[in-house]
């Protein structure tokens, strides 16, 4: 019942406004524009626009796989050290360099990416400008600042995770010598 109130695009406009000038909103557009593209050129965008989401996706999944493998790597050491108690101090601290240096490469691997998907969000953002207006206003639905501060809280996040495990797994080390 509330969606049969709600004004359509390119619909007429409600009843208690029959006599005034309808607004252009540009979330919601009464008349859509249509994009000056030709065709060649709009399916030429259009696959732009498919891979940059594309390898989007895929540098979100390998942020989460390099968050991943670097657990399982702290795990692994730690378990290793739990295992053997600690038998072999030069040993322990090597493995301790390397989480080390696997968290700080992990980090600037999640930095890398994010700068990647950042790179695609822009190339997203030329391409569906030249769009028609009933495309542009269903992209502004979602909004950029809203975006930015989930994607980089996550993404601080990660780091935060990153750095209290490999914290944790010194303390861990270093309590036992």
């Amino acid at each position: 019942m509330a969606r049969d109130l709600r004004p359509k695009p390119g619909g007429s406009p409600s009843p208690h406004r029959a006599e005034e000038e309808v607004e252009d909103d540009p979330f919601n557009p009464v008349d859509n524009d249509p994009s000056a593209l030709d065709d060649l050129t709009h399916a030429e965008f259009i696959a732009i626009y498919r891979d940059a989401s594309d390898n989007i996706r895929f540098a979100k999944e390998q942020m989460w796989r390099s968050l991943l493998y670097f657990s399982a790597g702290a795990i692994a050491v730690t378990g290793y050290g739990v295992v053997t108690k600690w038998s072999d101090p030069q040993l322990s601290q090597y493995l301790l360099v390397i989480i080390w240096l696997c968290s700080i490469l992990t980090v600037l691997i999640i930095l890398s990416l994010q700068w990647w998907q950042s790179a695609e969000h822009q190339k997203i953002a030329f391409v569906t400008a030249k769009w028609s207006s009933f495309a542009t206003a269903a992209r502004r639905r979602k909004s950029k600042g809203m975006s930015d501060v989930q994607r980089y809280g996550m993404l601080a996040a990660m780091i935060l995770y990153l750095e209290l495990v490999t914290i944790a797994v010194t303390r861990i080390f270093t309590v036992q010598y």
